[in-house]
């Protein structure tokens, strides 16, 4: 069997999409934290800084479902296989966003 760089290529591209997305919810979390340091753990203001971190929770599963179709894919070498399997994955995560976005 030879080698297929396309998983790896894709597993290139998916880093690459996910950091550039991801960074600037990240650095403006990280701002607004550092913002309000002096804010005390369970005061109005330290709770509503700490809702952003639905938007990175969000962010990072669909990181993760899409790294796992593409190492299913590479494991597997069948990309048809690997979407049709991945739909267990995305209930599940779904599931996950539901809680998250129930609680923020």
């Amino acid at each position: 069997m030879p080698f297929d760089p396309a998983p790896l290529l894709a597993g290139l591209f998916l880093f690459a999409v996910a950091t550039a997305i991801g960074i600037g919810p990240v650095v403006k979390l990280i701002r607004v934290y550092e913002a309000k340091h002096e804010l005390k753990h369970g005061s109005a203001g330290w709770l509503r800084s700490i809702s952003g971190w639905s938007v990175i929770a969000f962010w990072l599963m669909a990181t993760w479902f899409c790294a796992t179709v593409i190492g299913d894919w590479g494991a597997s070498g069948d990309l048809d296989g690997a979407i049709a399997r991945s739909w267990d994955r995305l209930r599940i995560l779904l599931e996950i966003a539901m809680t998250i976005a129930e609680s923020d």
